[in-house]
Formats: C-alpha cells, sequence, structure tokens
C-alpha cells in the first residue's frame, strides 16, 4: 500500500521537505468526532521521480461506525512543495485574484484535465513505475491504470482562501482485478507564507465519503496552525492578497 501510495504523491510532483507545525493526531482529536482516529506511520519516505526526491510522511485515518457495523480507512500523505513550484502557485491564494491569476488558473486546469498533457502522461508513468515497484517486472504487462473523474484545482470554498483542492479517482486493473481508488490533495500556505504544504487522501473509493468530510476539516485545522504566528491567520491572507 505504501508503493502505491507514493504513486499517487509523486503524480502531484511532491518533491520537496515533510516538516509542518501541526499533529494530524492532535488535530483529529480536537476537530472531529470520538468516531475518527489518526494513526501516524514512523519514519519518512523517499521516492526518486524526475530527477529529484520526493519526501512525505504518511498516516492512517480511521472512522468507525459502530450502529451499521462499517468503518472507513485511508491514509493522508504530509508534504512540501519545492520552493520554486510554492512560489509559483501562490498568487492563486490572494484573497482578490486578479485577471492574470485567473488566466494563469484556467491554464493550469486545462492542462491536468487534458488526457494528452504532459502533466497527465507524467502522471501516468508515474505510477505505472511504481506498480512495477511494488508487484515487479511483470506489472509492466499485468497491470493498467486509468485516471478518470478529475476534479480540478480550485479553492475549497467560497468562503476559504487558504486553502486549495484537486482531486481524481485512481483505477488499478490487475488482470480483471480491479481497485477503485480516490485522491484528493490540499494545498495551504506554511512557514509564515514562505512555503506551500500538501496533505493528500488515498482511500478507496467506496466509503470515502466520512473520509472526504473529514479531511477537509483537518485541512483547514492544518492551514490555521501553519498561519498562526506574529502576523495572524487573517493577516497573512492579506499579504498573500497583495501585488509584488
Amino acid at each position: 500500500m505504501k508503493k502505491i501510495t507514493a504513486l499517487l504523491a509523486a503524480a502531484v510532483f511532491l518533491m520537496g521537505g515533510s516538516a509542518n507545525a501541526y499533529d494530524l493526531a492532535a488535530l483529529t482529536e480536537k476537530s472531529l468526532s470520538k468516531t475518527y482516529s489518526y494513526q501516524a506511520i514512523p519514519g519518512t519516505e523517499t521516492l526518486s521521480f524526475a530527477g529529484g526526491t520526493i519526501s512525505y510522511k504518511m498516516g492512517q485515518l480511521t472512522k468507525l461506525m459502530p450502529r451499521v457495523k462499517k468503518f472507513s480507512s485511508g491514509y493522508i500523505i504530509e508534504a512540501q512543495l519545492p520552493q520554486s513550484a510554492a512560489e509559483a502557485m501562490k498568487p492563486f491564494f490572494r484573497l482578490n485574484p486578479g485577471e492574470e491569476q485567473w488566466e494563469k488558473l484556467i491554464k493550469l486546469n486545462r492542462i491536468f484535465m487534458d488526457p494528452d498533457s504532459f502533466m497527465r502522461k507524467d502522471m501516468q508513468k508515474t505510477m505505472m513505475s511504481l506498480a512495477v515497484n511494488a508487484m515487479g517486472p511483470l506489472a509492466e504487462k499485468n497491470v493498467t491504470v486509468e485516471i478518470s473523474g478529475l476534479e480540478p484545482f480550485r479553492r475549497l470554498s467560497a468562503d476559504e482562501a487558504y486553502v486549495f483542492t484537486a482531486g481524481a479517482h485512481i483505477t488499478f486493473n490487475a488482470q480483471g482485478l480491479i481497485l477503485p481508488m480516490y485522491s484528493r490533495a490540499y494545498f495551504f500556505p506554511s512557514s509564515g507564507g514562505k512555503n506551500l504544504d500538501v496533505l493528500m487522501l488515498f482511500t478507496p473509493d467506496e466509503g470515502k465519503g466520512p473520509l472526504v468530510y473529514a479531511i477537509d476539516d483537518l485541512a483547514k485545522e492544518a492551514a490555521k496552525s501553519e498561519l498562526l504566528g506574529s502576523a495572524g491567520y487573517k493577516d497573512l491572507g492579506e499579504l498573500l492578497a497583495r501585488k509584488e
């Protein structure tokens, strides 16, 4: 499972560090109901990709539903974008983006949604290479990957300027054994606005609903934890809204 999870981390180009100021276990206990629990997986994982190195931490988010005897479980990846990517994306986080920022955002989403774009081809190659790492050389002939149901890069909500999200359905097919998965990534400023952190959920598509709602709240709380400081959460948003 770690191999497949790393595959999605590479798919959104998470090449950077994994340091952060928040504790997801503590945030889960604070902001979610007692039916949710988060268990961090010790250590930091790395993966070579496109001439660079992806560094990330991960843990497992679980929701128990004893009344109906069901549970939902998925993995959360914590990572940080490289400085160059963070600088390129910061204009999207302005409180009042201008025409130039909207045009760039539209262009980014067109590339993301285009199955023939370089971004999608890189995603496909990365996922296949990691399938080979997880299953061996036979995966090259026996496993296929399909990306569908893409959710464009956008603000998490109309009144939330500090968190952006994007998602997709990832279907693995191993000679008729179908594994439908769902992934959603969250991007927000950290380190006083200097960097951009990423939280990414990776879970089976069936039963994903409770986890998606939960990570929406966790991403908001993590962003607030990162942005609280001498400037304050709202003040940093105003800082990002200024034109350089």
